[in-house]
C-alpha cells in the first residue's frame, strides 16, 4: 500500500511510494552544494549538477552504499530515500540507479513548489523493474538530438528501458559493416547508437534493440533478394506486407548471425527484441520447397515453422550472451524461452504466463492511438484476465471512442486462444516483469513527437512504478497538467510556433486547443482500409498515409488529448459564456480547409449551449444536439462535447 500522511501529496509523477510532510522547510534561498556521505560517484554527480547544480537548494548528500556497474540491467536495485529537512537534504540509496531517481523526485519537487511548503521524508522505490518506452525510428527517422531529448524526459519518469524499433518493412535504421547496403539513406552510425547507449546509462536507462524478424523485412529484400522467396520493390506504404525472410534457407541464418554479431557489439543490454509479429503467410504457404521443409521436420504449418526460426534465433542469441524477446505472436507450444511482449488485447498476457514465459504489457499503452491519458492510466498489468478485458469491453461504451467502436471489436478476435491463468498450476506460472508504452511512427515525425509522446507517457510511467492503489484519475490529471507546463519540456512555445507556421493566429490557437485527432487507427487506415479491416480483407487497400506524408497540419500538431476541453467540466457559468463566445466568435475567422468544418460545428455547439444557459433550450433537446455534434468531421473530434455532457449532469445532480 502507498503511505501518504495526508491528502497533500506531492505534485510529482510518478507518486512515490511514501511521502510525509515534515513540519521544517527546505531554505530556497542558498547555492545548492553537492557532497557524498561514504562513496563517490561520478555519474550521480553529473546528473545532479545537470538537474539541480542552478537550483537554491543549500546542501544536498548522497548517501550511496555501493558504486555504480557501467551499464543498468534489469532487477538492479533503485530503491531511495529522501529527506528534506531544513539545514540539508539527504539522498540515501543502495546504487546510483536509486540516487539518479532521487535527484529526479527532488527536482520536480522544486519545480512544482512542493518545497516551498514544508520538508519531506520520501521513501521509494518501483512496482516493477521494466518500465519501457518504445520508439519507432523505422517508419519515420528520429535524430540523435531528439532521442536524447526523449531519454532525459523518461529519466524525469523514472523510466528506464529505450526500445528501438530499429528495423521495418519501411527502412533500416542501422549501418552494418557486413552488409552496408541494408542500411536505409538516413540511419545511425554505429558510433552514435554507442554514444546513445552511455547517454541512457548516466540517466538510468537501458537501451534495447529490436531487429524485426522474419516479418516486416521488406527493405532487407531490396537489397537481398536472395533472402526471400519472391521479389519486393521498395515500399513508402504502412499495413502489414507478404515479405518475409526465407527461414529454411541455412544462408539466412548465416547472414542473421553476422548482423545480430554487430547488435550485441553496439549494445550491450542482456536483452535483443527480434520481432516476429504480423508475419503474413503468403510466401511459406505458396512456396512448395517451404512446405516440403514444414512436412520434414514435422511442424505442422506455418506457425510452426515461425516457431523453428524463434528457436534457432534464441540460440543464435544465446551464443552472444545474450535473451530475447519477441511480440506476442511468439507464442507457440514449442516455443524457445522468450520474454513476450503483449500486445493482442489481454489474453495473450495469460496465455505467455501459462507457458511460463516471462511477460511486458503493451495492450493498454499504444500511444500511437490517440487516446485520452486516463484509459492507459486505467490498464493495470496485474488485473485479472477478466478485469482486463472487462476494461477493454468498455472501451467501445466510451463516448470518446464510439465513433470507432466497431473497430475496437474487431481486436476481440485474438480471444480465440484464451487461456484462464487462475486454472494453471501454481508452479508453472511466470512473471509479469513490466511493460512499455509504445509510438509507432506511422504519424509522427522528428516535429510532431513531443506533443505526442508527454501527453499520455506519465500515464503510463505512474502505473509502472507507482503501487497498484495509486489510482485516483482526478489527482493524476492535475499532477499531469503541471508536469506538461514544465520548461524544460517546451510543449506550450511548441505548440504555438507549430500553429503560428500554418497560418493561425494567437487567438485561433487558444480555439483549436478544444479539437482532438479522431481515435484509434481511424487516420492511419482511413476509411476505406477501416472497413476492409472490419471484413476481414484490408490487404492491399490503399491507406491515406505513407513514408512520404507531410505532418504540417493542424491536426498533426495539436495534442491527442486537449486538457484545456477537459477542464470545462469543472467552470462556472461565467467561465463557460466566455469559451462559448470566443468559439462563435472563431466561426467568422479565416481557417485551413480541413479545420473550417470543425470550427462551423463547435459554433454551431456554442450557440446551443447558449440557448440551454438563457432557458430556450432545454436540457434533454442539447444533450441531443451535443451527442450529434460528436461525430468524426474529417480527422478532427470536438473534445469538448464529454465535458459539456459531464457539465450538464453535474448541474441536473445539483439540482436534484
Amino acid at each position: 500500500m502507498s503511505g501518504y500522511d495526508n491528502k497533500t501529496l506531492p505534485a510529482i509523477l510518478p507518486l512515490p511510494v511514501a511521502a510525509t510532510q515534515l513540519d521544517s522547510g527546505c531554505p530556497l534561498t542558498r547555492t545548492t552544494r553537492l557532497s557524498f556521505a561514504r562513496i563517490e560517484d561520478a555519474r550521480v554527480l553529473s546528473y545532479a549538477e545537470q538537474l539541480l547544480g542552478d537550483l537554491p537548494l543549500g546542501e544536498v548528500v548522497f548517501d550511496l552504499a555501493q558504486a555504480g556497474d557501467t551499464q543498468p540491467e534489469l532487477h538492479v536495485d533503485e530503491s531511495y530515500d529522501l529527506l528534506v529537512e531544513e539545514h540539508v537534504i539527504r539522498i540515501t540509496a543502495n546504487s546510483c540507479w536509486g540516487a539518479l531517481h532521487g535527484i529526479t523526485t527532488l527536482w520536480q519537487l522544486q519545480q512544482t513548489g512542493d518545497l516551498e511548503r514544508c520538508g519531506w521524508r520520501i521513501e521509494d522505490a518501483p512496482r516493477f523493474p521494466w518500465r519501457g518506452l518504445l520508439i519507432d525510428v523505422a517508419r519515420h527517422f528520429l535524430s540523435v538530438d531528439l532521442l536524447r531529448s526523449v531519454i532525459d524526459g523518461m529519466a524525469l519518469l523514472k523510466l528506464n528501458v529505450l526500445h528501438l524499433h530499429l528495423s521495418d518493412d519501411q527502412g533500416f535504421r542501422m549501418a552494418c559493416n557486413a552488409f552496408p547496403e541494408l542500411a536505409s539513406e538516413q540511419h545511425y552510425s554505429p558510433a552514435e547508437l554507442q554514444q546513445l547507449v552511455h547517454y541512457a546509462a548516466d540517466r538510468g536507462i537501458r537501451v534495447v534493440p529490436e531487429i524485426d524478424v522474419p516479418g516486416h523485412v521488406n527493405s532487407w529484400l531490396t537489397a537481398h533478394p536472395e533472402w526471400g522467396l519472391n521479389p519486393v520493390e521498395s515500399t513508402t506504404r504502412f499495413g502489414v506486407h507478404k515479405a518475409c525472410l526465407d527461414v529454411t534457407n541455412e544462408s539466412v541464418y548465416s547472414a542473421l548471425d553476422s548482423l545480430f554479431d554487430e547488435v550485441v557489439q553496439i549494445f550491450p543490454d542482456a536483452y535483443v527484441h527480434i520481432g516476429g509479429d504480423e508475419v503474413h503467410p503468403a510466401w511459406w504457404r505458396e512456396s512448395e520447397r517451404v512446405q516440403q521443409f514444414i512436412e520434414q521436420h514435422q511442424l505442422v504449418d506455418e506457425r510452426g515453422l515461425q516457431a523453428y526460426f524463434n528457436r534457432r534465433m534464441v540460440d543464435m542469441l544465446a551464443a552472444k550472451n545474450r535473451k530475447v524477446v519477441g511480440w506476442d505472436e511468439v507464442l507457440h507450444p514449442q516455443m524457445p524461452m522468450v520474454l513476450v511482449q503483449n500486445w493482442r488485447g489481454a489474453t495473450t498476457r495469460d496465455r505467455a504466463l501459462a507457458g511460463g514465459q516471462d511477460c511486458l504489457i503493451s495492450a493498454g499503452y499504444y500511444l500511437d492511438l490517440f487516446y485520452p491519458a486516463d484509459l492507459h492510466y486505467g490498464y493495470d498489468p496485474q488485473a485479472s484476465q477478466a478485469q482486463l478485458i472487462e476494461f477493454e469491453n468498455a472501451l467501445a461504451e466510451d463516448m470518446r471512442l464510439a465513433h470507432v467502436s466497431e473497430g475496437i471489436g474487431w481486436t476481440h478476435q485474438w480471444r480465440a486462444e484464451i487461456i484462464d491463468i487462475a486454472e494453471q498450476p501454481e508452479e508453472i506460472r511466470a512473471a509479469v516483469l513490466g511493460g512499455e508504452a509504445c509510438l509507432w511512427a506511422e504519424l509522427v515525425d522528428e516535429h510532431t513527437l513531443p506533443m505526442r509522446l508527454w501527453s499520455r507517457l506519465p500515464a503510463v510511467a505512474e502505473r509502472l512504478w507507482s503501487e497498484r492503489d495509486v489510482c485516483d484519475v482526478e489527482d493524476f490529471y492535475d499532477r499531469l497538467s503541471g508536469f506538461l507546463q514544465l520548461s524544460v519540456l517546451g510543449l506550450e512555445v511548441l505548440l504555438r510556433r507549430q500553429l503560428t507556421s500554418v497560418g493561425l493566429s494567437s487567438a485561433q490557437i487558444d480555439v483549436v486547443k478544444m479539437l482532438e485527432p479522431v481515435k484509434w487507427y481511424a487516420r492511419l487506415l482511413g476509411a476505406q482500409a477501416l472497413q476492409a479491416r472490419l471484413m476481414g480483407k484490408e490487404m492491399p487497400q490503399a491507406r491515406p498515409y505513407g513514408t512520404l506524408s507531410s505532418f504540417d497540419r493542424v491536426v498533426d500538431y495539436i495534442s491527442p488529448e486537449s486538457l484545456v476541453a477537459r477542464d470545462l467540466a469543472d467552470c462556472n457559468e461565467d467561465e463557460l459564456s466566455a469559451h462559448l463566445q470566443s468559439w462563435r466568435q472563431a466561426a467568422n475567422l479565416k481557417w485551413p480547409e480541413d479545420v473550417a468544418p470543425v470550427i462551423s460545428r463547435l459554433a454551431e455547439v456554442a450557440n446551443c449551449m447558449q440557448k440551454y444557459l438563457e432557458g430556450t433550450l432545454s436540457r434533454q433537446q442539447l444533450e441531443l444536439d451535443l451527442q450529434d455534434a460528436y461525430q468524426p468531421l474529417g480527422e478532427y473530434m470536438l473534445a469538448p462535447v464529454p465535458s459539456l455532457l459531464v457539465w450538464l449532469q453535474r448541474q441536473k445532480e445539483q439540482v436534484l
